[in-house]
């Protein structure tokens, strides 16, 4: 449970980052390139803080490739498919389907990276994993 509560935190904080960068971009930029930079940097943030303190295990490139695939299907699959469930399906206000799809798609994006982080830790069990560690930094 703590790990998940973490999850949400980092969540909280990488939406937080997110809007204040998209904000921040928007005072000289046009909205689509603000948006793109502060997802961006959102998602990096995300990342890091996914893997060092929410599942507590090195920042390597598969780690990050696992992690932001993870993102990715969660956007493009599994959100745009509860959407359209809600919306054309069952007919939901596309503002109305959206509390029920943000629900579900925190918690289906925790259970995959969750099980492709623990796969990667059971797959590198006892050696060394190829790719940049920060952990050999921090520790």
């Amino acid at each position: 449970m703590q790990q998940f509560i973490r999850f949400c935190l980092v969540g909280v904080f990488a939406t937080a980052a997110d809007a204040g960068f998209f904000y921040l971009f928007r005072q000289w930029l046009p909205y689509q390139v603000s948006m793109i930079i502060s997802y961006t940097i959102s998602l990096c943030l995300n990342t890091v803080f996914t893997l060092l303190w929410t599942f507590d295990t090195c920042i390597s490139i598969r780690n990050i490739v696992c992690v932001v695939g993870a993102h990715l299907f969660n956007l493009f699959i599994v959100r745009f498919g509860l959407m359209a469930l809600f919306v054309n399906v069952f007919g939901l206000n596309d503002r109305l389907a959206f509390i029920p799809t943000l629900g579900i798609s925190i918690l289906t994006n925790y259970f995959i990276i969750k099980a492709v982080i623990n796969k990667t830790k059971r797959d590198n069990h006892g050696r060394k994993e190829t790719g940049f560690h920060s952990c050999a930094v921090l520790q």
